[in-house]
């Protein structure tokens, strides 16, 4: 809430009270009108007020969703938007995998359910997601988002590099907090060959890091639109997925305790679980389906004992610079 107060004082500030009330109006259509941010240029959005009905609907069958604090880890890794179908084709790291029903259908959701206004003083959260401006500031021992700053302003992303080394660099820190660890790929943009020619014939590309001006298409829509063929996407979305999980292997092998890789959430390529509901595409503010909701929860295979948490103060000097947040959103997608 105060993360919102602020953003709205400086849309006042800088832009005006026009600006300010086009942003509050579009805040509350999201709430009450929760059209996806990738449609199905076809089909009309009126059909997704329907979607309260399909999360009843799923949560029948499958359940509200896991706490990922309660659950049994010293090092949670978080890939953002993997499909498990996809996990289970691409992922070569030893352990046990099994799935887990995620309370969140985007990273928005997933941060609102599982971590704003918590205690997890034992917790420390390292991140590349924008949607950490949703946490009150003092849920977790430290949040760090060292990552956000290392934008690659040719692809529009943080690289899964930097996380790695944010990571590694927080397990040395903090040896006695268990740690959270959120990549942002394969999220798009995608990276590896077929994301270059993408960029390349299609011009799909995120935001210059010093000039949000310069925004490129992003995959999903030129996907619903039919300009790039979903078996593209889903190579690109792969190979993606591939080098993120290096940097898993990496992070993995220099870490102690028990360490789990999941996800926030899934990713849709135009599949239709609903009659009603037409194609559906990506995620945000999607309705729950099996593809959105049901992710790996790969626990890695290791030697090492168990690490001795303490729960601690939180660390002061934890904090994000909300420009640098709303400029990620953009880029993401997230917001206009």
């Amino acid at each position: 809430m105060i993360n919102k107060i602020e953003r709205a004082f400086e849309i006042y500030h800088h832009e005006g009270i026009e600006s300010l009330a086009n942003a509050i109006l579009r805040h509350v259509r999201s709430r009450l009108l929760p059209i996806p941010a990738v449609t199905d240029p076809n089909s009309m959005g009126w059909v997704f007020l329907f979607a309260p009905f399909h999360n009843w609907h799923f949560s029948r069958y499958y359940g509200a969703g896991i706490d990922v604090i309660d659950e049994d880890w010293d090092t949670l890794i978080l890939l953002d938007a993997c499909r498990l179908d996809d996990f289970e084709s691409v992922n070569h790291i030893r352990g046990d995998l099994s799935s887990r029903i995620s309370r969140g259908v985007d990273s928005y959701q997933f941060i609102s359910e599982n971590f704003v206004n918590r205690r997890l003083h034992d917790t420390v959260y390292v991140t590349a997601n924008p949607h950490v401006s949703l946490l009150n500031g003092d849920e977790f021992h430290a949040v760090i988002t060292d990552p956000l700053d290392d934008w690659d302003g040719e692809l529009g992303c943080v690289r899964p590099e930097s996380v790695t080394k944010a990571a590694t660099d927080a397990h040395r820190q903090f040896p006695n907090k268990r740690i959270i660890v959120h990549y942002m790929q394969p999220h798009d943009p995608p990276l590896g060959s077929t994301g270059q020619l993408l960029r390349n014939n299609h011009q799909v590309l995120g935001m210059n890091h010093s000039d949000s001006s310069q925004v490129g298409d992003r995959v999903m829509p030129l996907v619903a639109k039919g300009v790039i063929s979903t078996a593209t996407a889903r190579q690109a979305y792969r190979e993606t997925l591939s080098i993120v999980l290096e940097e898993v292997k990496s992070l993995a092998e220099v870490v102690d305790g028990k360490v789990v890789v999941s996800a926030d959430h899934g990713e849709h390529f135009g599949e239709k679980p609903y009659t009603i509901l037409p194609p559906l595409y990506e995620h945000y503010k999607n309705p729950r389906t099996v593809e959105l909701c049901k992710v790996p929860w790969l626990i890695l295979d290791s030697s090492e004992g168990r690490r001795e948490i303490e729960t601690t103060q939180p660390d002061e000097e934890s904090a994000m610079n909300p420009k640098t947040v709303d400029i990620q959103l953009k880029a993401l997608g997230y917001r206009k």
